[in-house]
């Protein structure tokens, strides 16, 4: 009798029906075998139920109510990622000798010394920060020409490092240069920084000398350079988007010896996020900077937008020398007319 309700209770763990018929002709003992079987074959189920919805819970995203919480929630996650793959890393001997050899084996670079793969990984992290942090948008821009050479130029803040230029050499070069090779030129006397300025050049962020600027422009590249000079170097807050004139007027000259074309472009929302309030020994002084430290180098999250002009015509006959003065001069009204633009259609500094 025994035997036969134990049969009845396995039964019953695979067919409910069955289970019934079970209990019923063995009597009184086929519910104490049966009952206990099921109820814990009810528990683990749900229990597994449980824990799979707490696991998609942690999985999917949090809600926020706004686009700062919003941003917070992304940089906390990313910072979840790194942390955990540190702790991986970090555990294994092999990963952190195999982790410090690709931070600082330099990948195979092209003709111009451009390390290609990690321009683009640079430009794929850049633009989704750009857009998230600085809100980076951009105005009704013209077309730049499809051959040749191209010099586009532009305004730019006091702050020393090339952080515009990162940033428009990502926004720029998608999907608008083609297969030409993409520069930004920044200042020639930057300093020389351990490992960062070997940085720049593999993604190409280059001095603004003349002789760059001409052998690049030969080989048809695009260019993004500032043609302000030192005098962008020394603006403060308070002469912000007013174009100096051009002190130095080579990138112009390279550009006609070249047979390049020349492009005026504008940038709104980086001399707020730099607010340049005064010089400590020719180091610029910022709201966040020297007081924050290392953070201080961030730009404000303030609104950024940009915008390219049509390029400027300029007619270079056999025996008369080209107005470089004049085409400086154009150049010059050209950017400040688009910087007007850009400020007419800004809501406010923030949201821009």
């Amino acid at each position: 009798m025994v035997k036969s309700a134990a049969s009845s209770g396995a039964a019953a763990e695979s067919s409910a029906a069955a289970s019934t018929a079970a209990a019923s002709s063995a009597g009184s003992a086929a519910p104490s075998a049966a009952q206990p079987a099921r109820i814990h074959d009810i528990f683990l189920r749900r229990l597994s139920d449980l824990e799979g919805r707490v696991e998609r819970e942690l999985e999917r995203p949090a809600p926020a109510s706004g686009p700062t919480q919003e941003l917070l929630l992304d940089v906390a996650r990313e910072l979840w990622r790194l942390g955990s793959s540190f702790v991986e890393v970090a555990a294994d001997p092999a990963s952190r000798r195999a982790a410090v050899a690709g931070l600082f084996a330099a990948g195979p670079v092209d003709e111009f010394g451009v390390d290609a793969a990690l321009a683009q990984t640079v430009r794929e992290v850049v633009r989704p920060l750009a857009r998230r942090w600085l809100g980076m948008r951009e105005g009704r821009s013209a077309a730049l020409p499809e051959r040749g050479g191209v010099l586009v130029l532009l305004n730019r803040s006091a702050w020393p490092l090339p952080i515009e230029a990162l940033v428009l050499w990502s926004f720029v070069c998608d999907g608008r240069v083609g297969a030409r090779p993409m520069f930004a030129l920044w200042d020639d006397d930057l300093p020389e920084l351990p490992y960062f300025s070997d940085f720049l050049r593999r993604i190409g962020i280059v001095a603004a000398s003349v002789d760059n600027c001409r052998q690049l422009l030969e080989r048809g590249a695009v260019l993004l350079a500032y043609p302000e000079g030192r005098a962008a170097a020394s603006k403060t807050y308070d002469r912000r988007y007013r174009m100096a004139r051009f002190a130095d007027k080579a990138l112009i000259q390279s550009a006609l010896a070249a047979g390049a074309s020349i492009v005026p472009g504008a940038l709104v929302g980086s001399e707020e996020s730099y607010p340049v309030l005064g010089f400590l020994r020719a180091i610029p002084v910022t709201p966040q900077f020297p007081v924050l430290g290392l953070l201080g180098l961030l730009p404000l999250p303030l609104g950024w937008s940009f915008r390219l002009g049509a390029p400027v015509e300029y007619a270079v006959g056999e025996r008369e020398r080209p107005d470089i003065d004049g085409i400086a001069d154009a150049v010059r009204a050209r950017i400040q007319a688009l910087l007007g633009e850009l400020l007419a259609e800004r809501g406010s500094i923030i949201g821009g």
